[in-house]
């Protein structure tokens, strides 16, 4: 049998799970005209097992043709939990944000994700057809082996140029993740924080580079994830991060190097399956001032002596970065803020969203200053007809009170809504608001080291792009939202007879 692949998604990239990969294929028994209701088979395995077949005629130049990031997508789901326990029949109860502070498990910095954010896939193909027109089609199947597809939960969003550029893009210039590789000191972790800070700060690590600039408060959670595999096509030379702690006056008070594998999660070198190839990393002042692997770095968070602290991923594992040839990702700058603006409410504390980024991760953004509540109400009625018109007979007259009868109300709907406020705002802190607005899922997280989270819907329908130039000044941006669970109500009973 003679069947050809004639285009395919590369095998040597990481691709998004929600990018068009197209193949293409042939067949010579197709072309022969003694064969009869002939269509060609799409098999995904996901995990080595069969999960989805298509097939398809045909077109008009004899070729199948197959969409198969739609085939893929149902079997895509972001990590909203810390990996390292294992699950049985049970649901996971830390958030991923919490990944340091799990009990049990504060020697963990590290977590796997839940083999669903990053997917290898293997597309098999084969066809049927028939030897006359009234005969049934003999399945002829695994014709084409060995089309395996690396995927992250991406629909391309952070390429350079639009995201409309053709299928060309697709198929043959997907080196826009090689950027989010940890290969070297250009390479990003999985965030939509891309630009460098624009406020004057290089790196105390290695001076050449700008970092990319965070900020956070003395109790807040956070995540960075990586790609982890060393092995094509995500290729990592990550074996650490280094992280560095600097009091207000610059002077280093503690550094250390987190070891994947030893640390929480997966070295890159042990990784063979989808949960370890892509893994988060508890990075957030919540995160360090739990964790036992370090109790000296952990007390300068704990006892606020820390100003800031700059993290990247380096080549050993035990690399103190000096120069750029010791980095497998570019410098990152967490400024902790210990401040209260004049402006923040004081009977309502300052809100941290978390949301699934453009690459299935998380990103975070605090809301520090004055926010409104509201409720939206919906009342079910009906009308009571008053009096004990059921109970009524010889031994008893019909009677009936003033508080029975009229308008009544079943049931009451109540959402929550919420208008939060950001601090100033810098041009490179626009781009992250708009992954914001554009994320499917967003929550709620509280600064108790991430310990609950509360899921929220985004409500606002447009976004304005706002840059300094144009506003003269930095900006503020609100955001409004509303409670994804109605608020509890209680009903009024079955307004029966005379109780």
């Amino acid at each position: 049998m003679g069947m050809t692949v004639q285009q395919r998604p590369s095998t040597t990239a990481v691709h998004g799970a929600f990018e068009q990969l197209m193949y293409v294929l042939t067949s010579t028994e197709q072309a022969s005209a003694s064969n009869f209701k002939f269509r060609y088979i799409a098999d995904l395995y996901v995990g080595g097992v069969l999960v989805s077949r298509v097939k398809v005629y045909p077109n008009t130049a004899g070729a199948g043709v197959f969409r198969v990031d739609k085939l893929i997508q149902d079997h895509m789901s972001a990590t909203n939990a810390y990996q390292g326990l294992t699950a049985g029949t049970e649901v996971q109860l830390y958030p991923i944000h919490n990944t340091g502070g799990v009990s049990g498990q504060t020697d963990k910095v590290f977590s796997n994700n839940n083999g669903e954010t990053f997917r290898k896939v293997e597309m098999k193909f084969g066809q049927e057809y028939s030897a006359s027109a009234t005969a049934d089609p003999t399945v002829y199947l695994n014709q084409i082996t060995g089309e395996l597809i690396s995927l992250i939960m991406t629909a391309g969003l952070q390429r350079t140029t639009t995201w409309d550029d053709g299928i060309e893009y697709y198929t043959t210039t997907p080196a826009w993740i090689g950027a989010f590789q940890p290969v070297n000191f250009r390479s990003m972790f999985l965030s939509d924080r891309t630009v460098a800070n624009t406020q004057g700060f290089s790196s105390n690590l290695v001076s050449s580079i700008d970092p990319i600039l965070i900020d956070v408060d003395e109790n807040s959670p956070y995540t960075l994830s990586f790609l982890n595999d060393s092995s094509a096509p995500t290729s990592s030379l990550l074996k650490s991060i280094f992280v560095a702690l600097y009091d207000a006056s610059d002077s280093l008070l503690d550094s250390r190097n987190f070891i994947p594998g030893t640390d929480g999660g997966t070295e890159n070198t042990a990784v063979s399956t989808d949960q370890g190839r892509l893994q988060y990393f508890g990075c957030g002042p919540g995160n360090f001032n739990t964790q036992i692997i370090d109790t000296t770095f952990r007390d300068f968070f704990v006892n606020n002596q820390v100003s800031y602290y700059e993290l990247c991923g380096v080549t050993g594992t035990s690399t103190t970065p000096s120069a750029t040839g010791d980095l497998t990702t570019t410098a990152y700058r967490f400024n902790i803020n210990q401040c209260k603006s004049i402006y923040q409410d004081a009977n309502y504390p300052k809100m941290t969203l978390a949301w699934q980024n453009s690459f299935g991760a998380w990103d975070y953004q605090i809301f520090r200053l004055r926010f409104t509540y509201s409720d939206t109400i919906v009342r079910k009625t009906f009308d009571q007809v008053a009096g004990n018109w059921d109970t009524s007979d010889a031994a008893q007259d019909f009677q009936f009170r003033g508080s029975q009868g009229g308008t009544r109300v079943a049931k009451v709907d109540a959402h929550q809504e919420l208008t939060a406020t950001t601090d100033l705002l810098q041009d490179s802190d626009v781009d992250i608001l708009e992954t914001l607005m554009l994320s499917p899922q967003v929550y709620l997280i509280s600064e108790d080291n991430a310990t609950a989270v509360v899921p929220i819907v985004v409500t606002d329908t447009s976004f304005v792009k706002k840059r300094r130039v144009d506003e003269r000044s930095p900006f503020l941006y609100q955001i409004k939202f509303k409670y994804a669970k109605p608020r509890p109500t209680t009903k009024g009973g079955t307004f029966s007879g005379l109780s």
